[in-house]
C-alpha cells in the first residue's frame, strides 16, 4: 500500500498524477496544434465538422480539461521541488543546474517546436519558488493563500466585451496555411502571444516579458500549495489525511465545476467568466483530481495505474515528445520544411 512507502522511495501516486496531467494537457493542446492558437480563442473553419458532437466535446474540454490539467501539473511541480529539497543534502547547486537546463529546453521548445510552451515559464517561476522553499511549513501555506486571494481579485474586472484575437493568433493562421517550418520559427521569434509586437524585435521582448511575468503570477499559488502539500506529506500516506480529503474534495469539485461552467457554456466569449474559470475553477478542479487519484491508489494499490505511472515517470520527455508528434502530425510541416 502507498501508506507504507518510505520517504526516500518514489511516491507512485505522484507519477500517476503526472501521467494523468500530461494526458489532459495533450487533449487540451490538441485544439491549438490542429487549428493554431486561434482555435483556443474562437471557433475557426473546420473545427465543428461533426456538428453538435464536436460542439459538445469542446464544451466538455472547456469544463473538465482546459486550465485544470496544466494547473495540476503546476501543483505537482511545486510538490516535486519541495520533495527534492527535503531529500537532497546539497540542493542549491543541483536546483540551479536543473533549472538552467529547463530554461534552455524551454527556449528551444518555444522557438523551434511550439509557442504554447510551459517549460520556460516553469523555469522562471521555479526561481521564485526557490526563495519560498526556505520558509517553514505554515508560512508556505499562508503565502499560497495570499497569492490565491490576490489573483482572485482579477475576477472582479468586468468583461471587456468583444475584442479581436491577439495579432500572433491571426498571423499564425497564414503561416499554418502557406508557411514553411522556417516561417513558423520566424513568427515565434518576432511575435509575442499578447500581440504587443508585430515583427518589432524590441516590442517582442517587452511582450514576452509581460507574458512570462503574467504566467508566473498565475502558476505561483499552485507551486506554493504543492510545496506545502509535500511538507505535509499528503500523498505519502493519504489515509493519515483522510478527514482533510473527505472535507476538501467535495468542496473543490463543487467550486471547480461551478466556476468553470459559465465560461464553458458561453464558449469563452466573456473575459470575466474566463478569469473565473482560470483563476478559481481550474485550481479547484485540479486539487480534486489530485486528491481523488491519491485516495483511489491508496485504496487499490498502484498496479492498475501502471501505464499512467510510466508516463509520469518520464514527464519531461513525454511532454516534449507529444509536442513534436502533434506539431508535425497536424501541421504537416515535413511537406514544406523549407
Amino acid at each position: 500500500m502507498n501508506n507504507q512507502i518510505e520517504d526516500q522511495k518514489r511516491i507512485v501516486s505522484l507519477d500517476v498524477m503526472r501521467g494523468f496531467a500530461l494526458l489532459g494537457i495533450l487533449l487540451a493542446n490538441s485544439l491549438a496544434f490542429q487549428f493554431g492558437m486561434l482555435g483556443t480563442y474562437e471557433p475557426v473553419e473546420g473545427m465543428y465538422q461533426l456538428g453538435e458532437l464536436d460542439k459538445w466535446t469542446h464544451f466538455l474540454i472547456r469544463l473538465l480539461v482546459d486550465g485544470s490539467f496544466v494547473t495540476l501539473f503546476s501543483f505537482l511541480f511545486g510538490y516535486g521541488m519541495a520533495l527534492q529539497k527535503s531529500r537532497i543534502t546539497n540542493y542549491t547547486p543541483i536546483f540551479w543546474r536543473r533549472t538552467s537546463l529547463l530554461l534552455l529546453f524551454g527556449l528551444l521548445h518555444l522557438f523551434f517546436i511550439w509557442r504554447g510552451d510551459i517549460l520556460l515559464s516553469y523555469s522562471l517561476a521555479a526561481m521564485v519558488l526557490f526563495a519560498f522553499l526556505f520558509l517553514s511549513t505554515r508560512p508556505l501555506l499562508i503565502s499560497s493563500i495570499i497569492w490565491f486571494l490576490f489573483m482572485s481579485l482579477f475576477v472582479l474586472v468586468p468583461d471587456i466585451g468583444n475584442s479581436p484575437a491577439p495579432y500572433y493568433y491571426l498571423a499564425e493562421q497564414n503561416v499554418i496555411a502557406e508557411g514553411t517550418y522556417i516561417d513558423h520559427i520566424l513568427l515565434r521569434l518576432t511575435h509575442d502571444l499578447l500581440g504587443i509586437s508585430a515583427g518589432n524585435g524590441f516590442l517582442f521582448l517587452i511582450g514576452e516579458f509581460v507574458y512570462q511575468f503574467n504566467t508566473i503570477l498565475v502558476v505561483m499559488p499552485m507551486f506554493l500549495l504543492g510545496a506545502y502539500a509535500a511538507r505535509r506529506k499528503w500523498f505519502v500516506a493519504p489515509s493519515l489525511h483522510l478527514r482533510l480529503f473527505k472535507i476538501c474534495l467535495p468542496i473543490a469539485l463543487i467550486i471547480g465545476i461551478a466556476a468553470k461552467f459559465p465560461n464553458a457554456i458561453t464558449g469563452g466569449s466573456n473575459t470575466q467568466l474566463e478569469s473565473l474559470s482560470a483563476l478559481i475553477g481550474a485550481p479547484a478542479l485540479a486539487l480534486f483530481y489530485a486528491g481523488i487519484i491519491a485516495l483511489i491508489i491508496d485504496k487499490t494499490g498502484p498496479k492498475p495505474f501502471a501505464p499512467l505511472a510510466a508516463v509520469g515517470r518520464m514527464a519531461f520527455t513525454n511532454y516534449i515528445s507529444q509536442s513534436v508528434c502533434f506539431y508535425f502530425l497536424f501541421l504537416r510541416i515535413w511537406f514544406r520544411f523549407l
